[in-house]
């Protein structure tokens, strides 16, 4: 009966592809065909394999153990909930910002410069009347400087995100690069040479 692998779940479907591809290797068929086993060793050779895996997975356990925290750091990463929310949040408030101050800073503008017009008719409300007008001005210039600020503030997000995108399309990251790494250790210092020296000292050879 196998011997069920010492690895995460995650990795097992990894191991278990890197044997297959081993097995089909032309060094491990070349050592098959000399010991006169082929296809009948091909699952010998599997089923060692798995028994002696602690020994297969040894030859590339420097690969391991960076891909692992690698793994581990970007699982960390993934966990946090601050980081998207954070960028909308800020988002939003360049938007507030840049839109609905304006908007309110206008309309508050026109309506204290008609109210200010209309009382400066008035003889006894002058003194009002010239309040209102420069209330206007004043929210008339809020509103300028809020559109200005916002929409630099949205800019500047929208190049950010952008950024951030872009640098995720450049290429593959350093965990699939990692893993990739493992595999190939994996196969190339751990599974062919075990399994052609395996196939080496077949039963049928050591008669």
């Amino acid at each position: 009966m196998d011997r069920p692998l010492r690895l995460p779940q995650q990795d097992r479907a990894d191991f278990e592809t890197e044997l297959g591809r081993a097995l089909a290797a032309p060094q491990v068929r070349a050592a098959l065909r000399a010991s006169g086993e082929d296809a009948r060793g091909v699952e010998r050779l599997r089923r060692t394999a798995r028994e002696n895996a602690e020994f297969v997975l040894a030859a590339a356990a420097p690969e391991y153990e960076r891909y692992a925290a690698l793994r581990a750091d970007a699982d960390a990463v993934a966990r946090l909930p601050v980081g998207a929310p954070a960028r909308e949040r800020a988002s939003g408030w360049w938007g507030v910002l840049g839109v609905v101050v304006p908007i309110i800073a206008v309309t508050a503008a026109v309506i204290f410069l008609l109210l200010g017009s209309l009382l400066g008719l008035v003889e006894d409300l002058e003194v009002l009347a010239h309040a209102l007008v420069e209330a206007g001005w004043v929210s008339a210039g809020v509103g300028a400087v809020s559109l200005l600020v916002g929409g630099l503030g949205l800019l500047g997000a929208a190049r950010s995100r952008g950024s951030e995108a872009g640098e995720a399309a450049d290429g593959p990251g350093e965990l699939p690069l990692a893993r990739d790494a493992w595999r190939s250790a994996l196969a190339e210092r751990g599974l062919v040479p075990y399994l052609v020296s395996q196939a080496n000292t077949a039963p049928d050879r050591r008669r």
